[in-house]
């Protein structure tokens, strides 16, 4: 099954996952996060989801058939991105799927794969902080990445979904 993402969703996630966090952390904390929810830092936002993406599709290895960031090949480069613009990459991913697995299970599972790289661009950007409250934010942040990529990892293994027979 194919999978498409869009950056700009994942950049909305991205905001509202910050701003969550924000509400609840100290101020060391709220302080790492302040530049995320800066909507003119979108294009360095949009690259990390770009890095991010890349990431989690590496770490989803033998379920990925065939994948791409905007269309770029292993012989080119990504562009430079303005740090006030925010094109919405194409991204994409076949992974493999059980036979079992439902059409309805698809969307669900794309927006797990969303969680897992807004999650994951989230952890890098507090990890590149200098600022004292970066770490246990950023550690917080990688936790819930890889809970979401156990979550793919799972939804898509065929030993869940063990063949039914019907005797008769």
């Amino acid at each position: 099954m194919t999978y498409h993402l869009s950056s700009n969703a994942i950049l909305s996630t991205v905001h509202a996952l910050a701003a969550l966090q924000a509400l609840s952390c100290s101020d060391d904390e709220r302080a790492v996060l302040a530049p995320v929810l800066c909507r003119q830092r979108s294009g360095v936002l949009a690259l990390m989801i770009r890095n991010a993406f890349a990431e989690v599709m590496l770490k989803l290895g033998p379920l990925v058939r065939d994948t791409s960031l905007d269309g770029e090949a292993g012989d080119t480069a990504v562009g430079f991105t303005e740090a006030d613009a925010a094109p919405d990459a194409d991204m994409w991913a076949e992974l493999l799927t059980p036979e079992s697995f439902t059409t309805t299970r698809h969307g669900i599972v794309r927006r797990a794969i969303e969680q897992c790289v807004a999650f994951t661009a989230l952890s890098t950007w507090c990890a590149a902080s200098a600022s004292e409250g970066a770490v246990p934010v950023s550690e917080n942040f990688a936790s819930l990445a890889s809970g979401w990529h156990r979550t793919v990892m799972s939804a898509l293994s065929p030993d869940i979904y063990p063949a039914i027979r019907h005797e008769g």
